[in-house]
């Protein structure tokens, strides 16, 4: 089996510590640069990402001002487009109570010019009445009771007579 020589075990422990020098000296070196850059670059890695992210978050919150004064100027723009057609609805209605005061006032004027007219036709035919009546009694030469019975029986003749 195995022996323990305290010989050999002494060099054993030389050589390890040996080794651990050495290797603290060449090796120890880089390998803990290695990590520290290592450990630099991700502590760099992230604060570039924290940056990145409130970067991120301003362009976020920037975008959203820039939607909601969109929606704010869309919102003013509809506002004013339904005053602008109201507006024309309104000037709409005006001219056509304008245009149909127009033509009332076209019917009136030709309704009196009508009314005007019959009424010229109408003292005519009165005339004519008159002279007819006036005829038959010249005629007749008759008293005053005979007189009104002639004129009477003369205008029953008549076609379209006037009644008051």
């Amino acid at each position: 089996m195995l022996q323990l020589e305290p010989g050999m075990l002494v060099w054993a422990w030389i050589t390890f510590f040996f080794v651990l020098i050495v290797l603290s000296k060449v090796a120890l070196k880089p390998i803990l640069s290695a990590i520290e850059n290592r450990e630099q670059s991700i502590r760099n890695d992230l604060e570039q990402a924290r940056k990145q992210h409130d970067e991120a978050e301003a362009l976020l919150e920037k975008h959203r001002q820039m939607i909601a004064g969109a929606e704010a100027e869309a919102r003013k723009l509809i506002k004013e487009s339904q005053t602008i057609a109201e507006k024309a609805r309104q000037d709409i209605i005006e001219k056509a109570r304008q245009e149909s005061g127009k033509l009332l006032d076209r019917a009136r004027d030709e309704i009196e010019q009508q009314k005007e007219s019959a009424l010229a036709s109408l003292r005519s035919e009165v005339a004519d009445l008159a002279v007819g009546a006036a005829e038959k009694i010249i005629l007749h030469n008759l008293d005053k009771e005979k007189q009104k019975v002639v004129v009477d029986e003369y205008l029953k003749t008549m076609p379209g007579t006037l009644k008051n």
